[in-house]
């Protein structure tokens, strides 16, 4: 009985880890990761991170999370991640005030949010000098797409806007420091705009 019990938890198990490694494997772009489901994103958000090699723990219960959707640990660090699978509006800044009173209460090394979209102006301002790293919809994009088993993530101009004002990005070389003679993304509004993204 022991035994038919610990084959189905395992079983279950490895549904769930295949399911959730098909779910990453199919994803094409930016459009495609908005159209899942609050739970399916949290659950590729989940699946991208395992797969940089960090151990993932989920937030199972239902109802308010203390502003924590997962726990991640990689090399004695750990850091909470909030989820926002958010369509329709930016993330504003109380959602990064809230997950850093919880980064601050529970000591943990570092916060990250991720959304599907962007986030506002205020909201990144907020995070700058703080431990919190904001992942909007492209990067997060960019993520998935390199630990895919077989890149199907097409990053367009548009899921490229600046992450700063949203204009544009153009296509620009580095000419002087450590990334000299690398392409980048630069804002179409630059110098007014100094936003970046790497390639």
């Amino acid at each position: 009985m022991f035994a038919c019990i610990f084959l189905l938890t395992a079983a279950i198990s490895a549904y769930h880890a295949w399911r959730r490694g098909e779910l990453l494997d199919r994803q094409t772009s930016v459009k495609s990761i908005k159209a899942v489901n609050w739970k399916d994103f949290e659950y590729l958000v989940s699946e991208a991170y395992r797969r940089q090699g960090y151990s993932v723990q989920e937030n199972t219960f239902d109802g308010a999370d203390g502003g924590v959707d997962l726990v991640l640990n990689k090399d004695g660090n750990r850091i909470l991640v909030q989820c926002k699978n958010w369509r329709s509006r930016k993330v504003g800044v109380s959602t990064i005030r809230e997950l850093f009173g919880v980064v601050t209460a529970e000591s943990a090394n570092e916060g990250i949010v991720v959304c599907s979209g962007y986030f506002t102006s205020e909201a990144m301002e907020f995070a700058k000098d703080k431990p919190i790293t904001l992942v909007d919809g492209a990067a997060l994009s960019q993520l998935i797409g390199d630990v895919q088993k077989s890149p199907q993530i097409k990053t367009s101009m548009k899921d490229s806007a600046c992450p700063v004002c949203r204009s544009p990005m153009v296509m620009r070389t580095a000419r002087r420091g450590k990334n000299a003679g690398n392409g980048f993304w630069g804002c179409s509004r630059f110098p007014k705009c100094r936003g970046t993204r790497s390639i």
